[in-house]
């Protein structure tokens, strides 16, 4: 390569200028330790350097004519050279994908695979090196000849460093599940999320077999996800995971979801099922959900990222990374903001996190991962009713609820893989705090008719002159700000958890003959302490400050681990495994403890619960060409919850128990769950997928929903089919691409036996008409499956013997469901629906892409008493079917050299047809509304 420097500077005595000619010249030197220390290869530079003074005239004139005859020389050397097209695809040892690979024949001759691997060079020369590289992997080297014209090298098949951790790999496969779980499991990749763009994690989730999501109001922040029919409020019975490490606040005694991962910084999704999941942790009875959050580039990248859309929807994200060296890094940094799709439910959001990857050698690897999260949201219980909903969906008057959080988290692990050796040391440190202050207005259920005289002129002038609009009967409710002695009233829980785990898992490979064996062995200690706080305040909605009425703290110790044994011959994969808890609880009343004098010792008034748990499970995969059967069966487990955990059994009842010193014997939710399936490529090039058959049984439920529980511990089945299928309709080799995608899952529930019960059915729940004759006719129709409590004429809590009638119905205290053969035979889990499903056309023509997506929903119950119709306040009732239509758009292009831009669009809910998308809190709160169509557009920039 020839190259011209001009330079000038004074320098003869006549102070006229000088002129300096500087030819530099490169020579290719292959098989040097080159870039990164890596065998690559090098260029030696040689210079020659003229010096031309003007006082020459003659050599001035000469030298301008050399530079002329030089340049005119070499451009016309390169114009007589052919230039050659060098491509190829790279993928990992499944045969996915690898995206963002370094490729390289010189240091001005570097690409990057794109998102489906695909890389792309230009070389001139006919004989050369090519040198691929990517964090985690072998680095690779081809000598290729280029026989005079382009060539295409294939597949090129990347090695997994023994020191690579699953914390740090992201599959850009474009197929619906991941081969390496040995088990039922649904993916959604890097470039899925990236057309879909998601205002939230659940905007994707919901179109997965298997998953329903409850609504809520806001991003979900606060999500509430079901897996195979498991009671989905606040995600309780699914173990989340955020690149492997747990996301609730505490898995074991508070494993509700107060906090989930911006949609923006996730780079996957996993969401997995089947006895492999028993290598994770507790709540592994239904399945787990794994988010993935961006790994290191290999480049070094500047990734912004502006998204904005209705209601004052808007995203900030900022994030670089890179790898140099062995070192990885990416740090990143998301505002988010948004009004709400009611009135008063705005949320903003910032999250900071940073993660590195590390070689350390060729035996040892280092991964840290740090984060934090804060929210200030106008979040509420309180929703709405049908009349509201009807008049005015947007309606929500709680102008003072407010919830405020903050959440850290740590992960460190180190990897030992010692030389010509077959076995590996991981060991992994997890630990997060969590806390929030959730201030919420007390609400009221009163007649439309009465709300002006209820709240008063300048509050109804406020919040509900909507209602003049209407003429309301009866049966019209609003859900009001709760006045007592003419003031408004709030109340705050306030929580703080913190968590700390340390697991080191040991695994050895070794061969008897044909068969190839992996054996894990996991250790795990673990503790988290709880902190419950109830602040009440009657002075007004905008206090934030009272007086605690609850004051409690809990503790849980955990011992814990698993060996899973893995033997692969020829086309069959067996894989045993067994995990073991031995989990010890405490629950310290403190608020009892700071008014009682006879006190002795701290410990004093201390419930403790200590109980083990064995889990067994088994798999079994036979591969055959392009496909493959699984089948598993295990013993899945839910640990027993601040709610009842520490709660005593007798004869099969729970009741509180009667001296502090008494132990809690309350056993945990236990299952039998077992699948069978098929997944693969079904039609080469065109068909590929997976279907699933599975059947759940759990014994000792207890937890049914707000103020519904199974005080004689129930058994419930669940059972149905799920599939994933991948069409592509036109061949990939065609400039368009087009492709159809169908989630579908089948579920039937049913309650095989247990005792409910049920104290707010009738003294909280606003029942109309519909709903009293719909209980009286269950009641009256089969007796023998109800006891129902009421009061006498001295106060006294009698069974109110059958036939009953409407009247009877104001004096009803609680009420007992028994189901089972002698009883309620038909009776459903709630947000179980027998159908649902999802389809999708995605179309591409060069850098233009567009997805839609249709999803439906069929009937669900919200409460095991399977009303069908729905209460003047909206707590009970069936969920009717909905449905919902999206469509995405995209533009993906390189804006400059150096510069890669996407230009998105989307429409959430087109059709803007609202539907009751859950009745979380019963009585509490109401109708959770859903549907409300929103528009974002946005760009995203890699530099």
């Amino acid at each position: 390569m020839l190259y011209m420097n001009y330079d000038h500077q004074s320098g003869c005595e006549s102070m006229m200028w000088r002129y300096t000619l500087i030819l530099k010249i490169y020579f290719f030197c292959p098989h040097q330790r080159g870039l990164s220390g890596n065998n690559q290869h090098r260029m030696v530079l040689k210079t020659i350097k003229v010096v031309i003074l003007p006082c020459n005239f003659t050599a001035y004139k000469m030298a301008r004519l050399f530079l002329f005859i030089s340049v005119v020389f070499y451009y016309s050397h390169l114009a007589g050279q052919d230039t050659y097209a060098l491509t190829g695809k790279i993928v990992d040892e499944e045969g996915q994908p690898l995206s963002g690979a370094l490729v390289y024949i010189s240091p001005e001759e570097v690409s990057y695979s794109d998102n489906s691997g695909q890389f792309r060079l230009s070389t001139t020369a006919d004989t050369l090196s090519l040198f691929i590289q990517y964090l985690g992997y072998e680095d690779t080297t081809l000598e290729l000849d280029m026989q005079g014209g382009n060539l295409s090298v294939g597949t090129i098949l990347m090695t997994e460093r023994s020191t690579l951790m699953k914390e740090v790999q992201i599959s850009g496969s474009v197929l619906p599940y991941k081969t390496s779980h040995k088990g039922s499991n649904y993916y959604v990749s890097p470039v899925q999320l990236k057309k879909t763009q998601p205002v939230s994690t659940e905007e994707v989730l919901k179109t997965l077999p298997g998953v329903q999501v409850l609504g809520d109001m806001g991003l979900a922040n606060r999500i509430n996800v079901s897996i195979r029919g498991s009671w989905g409020r606040r995600s309780e019975k699914v173990l989340m995971l955020e690149d492997g490490s747990p996301i609730s606040p505490a898995p074991y005694v508070a494993p509700g979801i107060y906090y989930n991962t911006i949609s923006d910084r996730v780079e996957g999704m996993e969401v997995m099922t089947g006895s492999d999941i028993l290598k994770f942790g507790p709540n592994n009875m239904y399945g787990i959900i794994n988010y993935i959050t961006p790994r290191p580039p290999q480049e070094s990248r500047l990734r912004m990222k502006i998204t904005g859309g209705q209601r004052g929807f808007f995203t900030g994200l900022l994030s670089y990374g890179g790898t140099w060296k062995k070192v990885g890094s990416h740090i990143e940094a998301v505002y988010k903001k948004f009004d709400g799709f009611t009135q008063n439910s705005s949320v903003e959001m910032i999250n900071l996190n940073a993660k590195f990857f590390a070689e350390l050698s060729e035996e040892q690897s280092l991964y840290f991962k740090v984060s934090g999260q804060f929210e200030d949201n106008q979040a509420s219980w309180s929703a709405i009713t049908p009349f509201t909903f009807q008049a005015d969906p947007i309606q929500h008057p709680f102008d003072a609820d407010r919830f405020i959080m903050h959440r850290y988290g740590l992960d460190i692990i180190h990897k030992w893989v010692p030389e010509q050796s077959s076995y590996k040391l991981t060991t992994k440190i997890f630990a997060s705090d969590f806390a929030r202050d959730w201030w919420r207005q007390n609400n009221a259920v009163i007649r439309a008719s009465d709300v002006r005289n209820y709240v008063g002129e300048d509050i109804f002038s406020q919040k509900y002159l909507y209602i003049d609009n209407f003429n309301p009967d009866m049966d019209a409710f609003v859900r009001v700000g709760a006045i007592r002695n003419s003031r408004e009233s709030t109340t705050n829980s306030a929580w703080h958890f913190t968590v700390a785990s340390l697991e080191e898992t040991y695994t050895y490979d070794w061969n008897t003959g044909n068969i190839q064996h992996q054996t894990e062995v996991q250790a795990r200690l673990h503790t988290e302490t709880y902190q419950d706080r109830f602040i009440v305040a009657d002075s007004s909605r905008w206090a934030r400050s009272g007086r605690f009425t609850r004051d409690q703290g809990y503790r849980v110790n955990s011992l814990s681990g698993y060996i899973r044994h893995q033997m692969t011959l020829s086309r069959w994969v067996m894989t045993p495994i067994m995990r073991v808890e031995s989990i010890s609880m405490t629950q310290d009343n403190r608020l009892l403890k700071s008014v009682d004098p006879q006190l002795t010792s701290d410990s004093d008034l201390l419930r403790t619960n200590a109980y083990s748990v064995l889990q067994p499970g088994l798999s079994a995969v036979y591969r055959k060409k392009q496909s493959e059967i699984f089948a598993s069966v295990y013993r899945g487990f839910i640990a027993p919850s601040k709610y009842f955990a520490f709660l005593v059994e007798r004869e099969g009842v729970l009741v509180n128990p009667l001296t502090p010193e008494e132990l809690s014997n309350v056993r945990p939710e236990t299952s039998i769950n077992s699948e069978l399936g098929i997944r693969g490529e079904f039609l080469k090039n065109i068909l590929d997928g997976q279907l699933a058959f599975f059947n759940n049984r759990v014994r000792n439920f207890y937890l049914a929903g707000w103020n519904e529980f199974f005080e004689q511990l129930g058994v419930i089945n669940i059972q149905g089919l799920e599939t994933a299928l991948h069409v592509q309709i036109l061949p990939q080799t065609m400039t368009h691409q087009l492709i159809f995608k169908a989630n579908l899952t089948l579920l039937r529930s049913r309650v095989m036996s247990g005792r409910l019960v049920d104290r707010h059915l009738f003294s909280l729940v606003k029942h109309n008409d519909k709903t009293r004759k719909e209980f009286v006719d269950k009641v009256n129709q089969l007796p023998q499956g109800y006891t129902v409590y009421t009061t006498d004429n001295q106060g006294q809590e009698v069974v109110l013997s059958a036939p009953i009638s409407a009247e009877d119905l104001d004096r009803i205290t609680r009420t007992e469901f028994h189901f089972g053969k002698e009883g309620i035979r038909n009776g459903v889990s709630p947000y179980s629906p027998e159908l649902s499903y999802t389809l999708t056309v995605s179309y591409q023509f060069k850098k233009v892409q567009a997805d839609i997506t249709f999803n439906y929903v069929g009937d669900q119950y919200a409460e095991f008493a399977n009303f069908d119709n729905e209460s003047g306040d909206g707590g009970i009732g069936k969920i009717s079917a909905f449905q919902t239509w999206d469509i995405n758009l995209m533009y993906e292009g390189q804006i400059s050299d150096n510069i890669k831009g996407s230009f998105f669009l989307s429409g959430k809910n087109l059709g803007n047809d609202l539907f009751v998308a859950s009745r979380l809190n019963r009585g509490q709160s109401g109708i959770m509304p859903g549907g409300f169509r929103q528009i974002n557009a946005g760009v995203l920039f890699d530099f």
